[in-house]
């Protein structure tokens, strides 16, 4: 198990700094979000829960805190997914008092079309980069990942 830090606040405040200057950067400049919504004429909340539903099926109260949307507003976007026969609702197994949503094969084909057109935009990258510095960049998302899983795990 990886050794656990104490809290550094000049370490802390550089983090935060970062954060924030990531925020209006990576929906215009890294990965192109406007062109995402426009080629796959979906809006990227819709994109957010394929994403999430990739993991597995889920509750609409476990949706609505994942994306910080309230239950009220995420059916309509449930109801606007299952549509389009992106996701579907199924019973719980266990307690048929809940309704899980899961995403479909059509769901799945959805989101790997876009994962295609996120890797379009990355390949567009290597005259700006070298190699070692996209690896780079690889390795640090996957902390990144790793790290907004295990501080989201207890929501």
């Amino acid at each position: 198990m990886a050794k656990k830090w104490s809290v550094d606040s000049a370490l802390v405040e550089s983090v935060a700094a970062n954060l924030v200057e990531l925020l209006p950067l990576f929906p215009k400049r890294l990965i192109r979000l406007d062109a995402l919504v426009r080629e796959h004429e979906m809006p990227f909340s819709h994109i957010q829960i394929l994403v999430l539903l990739a993991e597995g099926a889920m509750a609409i109260g476990t949706l609505s805190d994942k994306l910080s949307i309230a239950k009220p507003n995420i059916t309509p976007l449930v109801d606007s997914l299952r549509e389009q026969h992106y996701v579907e609702r199924v019973r719980d197994a266990r307690d048929r008092r809940i309704v899980n949503v899961c995403i479909t094969d059509s769901g799945l084909e959805k989101l790997q079309a876009i994962q295609r057109s996120v890797a379009k935009q990355v390949a567009e990258w290597p005259g700006l980069f070298s190699r070692s510095e996209v690896k780079a960049f690889k390795g640090a998302l996957s902390g990144v990942i790793r790290m907004a899983m295990e501080v989201g795990a207890g929501e």
